[in-house]
C-alpha cells in the first residue's frame, strides 16, 4: 500500500513556502479537533464510455433519489469514503472518477471544465441517467456547472457545487494556484514531482479537521502515478477558463445548493458569495471549521445538507414548489 513518503512531503513542504496561506492554515489546524477519516468499502467498478475507461462506483436502492458525485483533484471518488454509508442509505448514489483524473483515463485535452463537461454528457448518455442531483466538488464544481450551461437537455434535477471554479467577480485563488496558472514553468516543475508531493500538499492545506485514510492515500498516489505532469494542465490559462465559465453562469436556472468551507485558502470563500449572487436560484450553506476539503472536514454537515437537499429542499428554491 502506498504512503505518503519522506520525498512527498519534503516536497509537499517547499510548495508551502509559496503559500503565504499556510500560516493561517496550520493555525486553524492546531486549534481544531481533528478525526480520521474511516475505512470503508466502496465498490468501484470500470466501464468503457467513448473508447475510454471510466471509474464509477455505486450503491443504494435502485427507486431512491439518484444522487452523482463527482471526483475532486488530486483526490477521487474515495474522497467520499467519510459519508458513502450515509448517502447511499438514503440514495441511489454514483460517485465518477471525471476524465483525466482520479482512476479514470484522460489527457490533457480533458484538462478545461468545458471538456469535463463533455466527458459527462457521454458517461450519463451512456448510464442512461435521469433524474441526476450532481455534486462536484473542486474540478467537478467547474464540470457540473459547464455540463448545466452546455448539455443539460433535462437530465439535472438539481446541482451541488462548491470550493472550484466558475464563480464570477474577483475570483480569489491561494497564492500557489495563482502561480502554476500563470507560470508554465511552475507548472512543469510541479509535474515533475510527480503525484505523491500534489496528494500532500493538498492534504496540507486543504483539510483542517479529518487526515485521509491509508486507503485514500494509497488509491490517490495509485491513481496520478506518472499521470502529474498531465494533470497539472488543467491550471494552465485558469483564469481565462474559470472566467469564459463564469459568464454563462448566470443562464443556469437548475435549483442549485452551494456549500464552501469557510477556512478554503485555495478556492476563497468569498467566491460563494459571489456565485450565489450571479445564480437566479440557488442557496448558500458554509461549512465552518472547514478547509479546501470541506466535504471532509465536515462530512455530518455534508451528509446533512445533501439528504435535506435532494428530499425537498431543492424544490423551494426560487419560490417553486413543483
Amino acid at each position: 500500500m502506498k504512503k505518503l513518503s519522506l520525498y512527498d512531503r519534503i516536497n509537499a513542504a517547499s510548495l508551502t513556502m509559496v503559500s503565504p496561506e499556510w500560516r493561517q492554515v496550520r493555525s486553524a489546524q492546531r486549534g481544531a479537533t481533528s478525526f480520521d477519516i474511516p475505512s470503508v468499502a466502496i465498490p468501484t467498478e470500470t466501464r468503457t464510455v467513448n473508447g475510454r475507461t471510466v471509474r464509477i462506483a455505486e450503491a443504494g436502492p435502485t427507486g431512491a433519489p439518484l444522487v452523482v458525485l463527482l471526483s475532486p483533484f488530486p483526490e477521487s471518488i474515495l474522497s467520499f469514503a467519510a459519508s458513502w454509508e450515509a448517502l447511499t442509505a438514503s440514495f441511489r448514489v454514483i460517485a465518477i472518477d471525471l476524465p483525466g483524473f482520479g482512476a479514470s483515463e484522460g489527457d490533457r485535452t480533458d484538462m478545461s471544465p468545458n471538456a469535463l463537461a463533455d466527458g459527462l454528457a457521454a458517461i450519463f448518455e451512456e448510464l442512461d441517467l435521469r433524474a441526476i442531483h450532481l455534486v462536484g466538488p473542486d474540478v467537478g464544481m467547474g464540470a457540473a456547472l459547464a455540463y448545466a450551461v452546455n448539455h443539460d437537455t433535462g437530465r439535472l434535477a438539481s446541482l451541488v457545487v462548491g470550493n472550484g471554479p466558475g464563480a464570477p467577480g474577483p475570483f480569489k485563488l491561494g497564492r500557489l494556484i495563482s502561480a502554476m496558472a500563470r507560470f508554465g514553468a511552475l507548472r512543469w516543475t510541479t509535474g515533475l514531482l510527480g503525484a505523491g508531493p500534489l496528494v500532500a500538499f493538498t492534504t496540507r492545506m486543504g483539510a483542517i479537521r479529518h487526515r485521509p485514510s491509508a486507503e485514500q492515500i494509497d488509491d490517490y498516489k495509485t491513481a496520478y502515478a506518472g499521470r502529474a505532469g498531465e494533470v497539472v494542465h488543467w491550471f494552465a490559462d485558469f483564469r481565462s477558463k474559470a472566467s469564459e465559465l463564469a459568464n454563462r453562469v448566470p443562464t443556469i436556472e437548475v435549483p442549485t445548493k452551494i456549500f464552501w468551507g469557510d477556512l478554503d485558502v485555495l478556492f476563497h470563500v468569498s467566491n460563494a458569495e459571489y456565485l450565489h449572487a450571479a445564480l437566479p436560484n440557488s442557496e448558500l450553506q458554509i461549512l465552518p471549521e472547514a478547509g479546501h476539503l470541506a466535504w471532509n472536514d465536515q462530512p455530518e454537515m455534508f451528509q446533512a445538507m445533501i439528504v435535506d437537499w435532494v428530499e425537498g429542499g431543492y424544490r423551494t428554491i426560487g419560490g417553486s414548489d413543483s
